[in-house]
């Protein structure tokens, strides 16, 4: 893992991977559902990288994922680092991502003859709207993306910022 400028970040992002589409809304659901794993992993590993600074309970490690979010966030804003700015930012935008996820993998698709997609969600309240492979797809892109940033986003400004909390 190395630090990236935040240039270097955007020219990754923008160079991201191009599924191919085929128009399978199945397909989409699925690679949703696997990025979206890739991603928890990703956060469980900041959050391994932090009990040099607070203790990690088992209860905390089977925590949902988004309170570990928040738990990694709560202690890198502890750490007092500017240069944790990028790193907390992605961790929020990967709450998003798996809170549209959730939506998605939680809701019940039907289709209608007129080749549309409902998605009808678990909740009361929460109306139905149309899905689209391409919706999944980007989704899933939009994952992966962050899933691979997450680990490695500002590695050694995270242990340096590490090293000087635990020797002041």
């Amino acid at each position: 893992a190395h630090e990236t400028s935040d240039l270097a970040v955007g020219a990754q992002l923008s160079l991201g991977m191009q599924m191919n589409r085929d128009n399978d809304i199945v397909r989409g659901l699925g690679f949703v559902t696997l990025y979206a794993a890739y991603l928890e992993e990703s956060i469980d590993q900041v959050m391994e990288r932090l009990f040099l600074i607070k203790d990690v309970t088992d209860k905390e490690r089977k925590f949902p994922t988004s309170q570990k979010i928040t738990w990694c966030t709560t202690a890198l804003r502890s750490l007092d680092s500017d240069e944790l700015a990028d790193l907390i930012g992605f961790l929020d935008v990967a709450k998003v991502l798996l809170e549209q996820r959730n939506e998605v993998i939680h809701g019940r698709i039907y289709a209608g003859n007129d080749r549309s997609n409902d998605l009808k969600s678990g909740r009361r309240g929460v109306p139905n709207r149309e899905v689209t492979s391409d919706e999944l797809y980007n989704l899933a892109e939009e994952i992966f993306e962050v899933q691979a940033m997450v680990p490695n986003l500002k590695y050694f400004a995270t242990m340096r910022a590490i090293a000087a909390k635990i020797n002041a």
